[in-house]
């Protein structure tokens, strides 16, 4: 079965932005091994102007913006955003090394826009403890969340970083309420099998004509194909390690991932 209005809209979308598509790259859970990205770099016959990271980002031993020095000064013209994974709250060092980011944008709950592309930005992962549609609310906000967290700890220690990769409804609902092109999330669609329907509603109601996700560490896109009338976008998944360009092409397919 075909749309043929979403078949128009993705052609459209794709035949207007085409040469900015070609040059954002979407990264799949990197997990600390960048080797495959520099590979990707030096093999391209033109070099992106965004790299995009799906999150899983996972480094605690040095900052972000350290790990990407040696891009900027090979390709100075090239820019760096990201939204955090759960493997980014393993602990306070993953996070604060992530988020010591230098110049790269950090797209989470938030609309950018690249070279007139506007993408949209879900961090996280899902937690029952905080939200796990369809599900209740427990936890609306990552403020309150951070308070029981403490408050449910002894000594006075610090909430479970764990928290600060959740997602949170109040920051949902707030990107929700925006307009995008493309958008970008840690947990998948529904088309996945361990995908979420809320993020189908997410992507519906940006009005989003493309979608891209990590975190399971697989390449589905096929079969999204076959369900993508019933979603109303083009799904596309990036493997670990694993990167495509905005129009779903394959820039590396990625490794066999754990």
């Amino acid at each position: 079965m075909t749309n043929p209005d979403l078949t128009q809209q993705i052609e459209a979308f794709d035949s207007r932005h085409g040469p900015a598509l070609r040059r954002i790259w979407f990264l799949g859970d990197v997990h600390g091994e960048f080797k495959y990205l520099a590979r990707s770099l030096e093999a391209a016959l033109e070099a992106p102007r965004w790299l995009v990271f799906l999150g899983d980002v996972d480094i605690w031993d040095r900052p972000f913006r350290e790990i990407l020095a040696p891009v900027h000064r090979r390709y100075p013209d090239l820019r760096i955003a990201f939204i955090h994974g759960n493997h980014d709250g393993d602990s306070y060092e993953h996070w604060d090394m992530l988020h010591d980011c230098g110049q790269a944008v950090a797209l989470h709950g938030r609309v950018v826009e690249l070279d007139g592309v506007r993408v949209a930005g879900l961090g996280g992962n899902f937690q029952g403890r905080v939200w796990m549609p369809p599900g209740e609310v427990i936890l609306a906000n990552r403020a309150e969340a951070m308070q029981m967290g403490a408050l449910h700890r002894r000594g006075g220690q610090r909430a479970s970083p764990k928290y600060l990769a959740a997602i949170y409804w109040d920051e949902f609902q707030a990107l929700a309420a925006l307009e995008a092109d493309i958008l970008v999330s840690h947990e998948a669609p529904s088309c996945h099998h361990h995908g979420h329907a809320a993020i189908d509603e997410l992507a519906r109601c940006l009005r989003v004509t493309r979608a891209f996700h990590g975190h399971h560490h697989d390449d589905l896109s096929d079969q999204y194909a076959k369900v993508r009338p019933a979603l109303g976008f083009d799904a596309r998944a990036v493997a670990y390690c694993g990167i495509k360009n905005g129009l779903g092409e394959v820039i590396h397919p990625g490794e066999p991932g754990w």
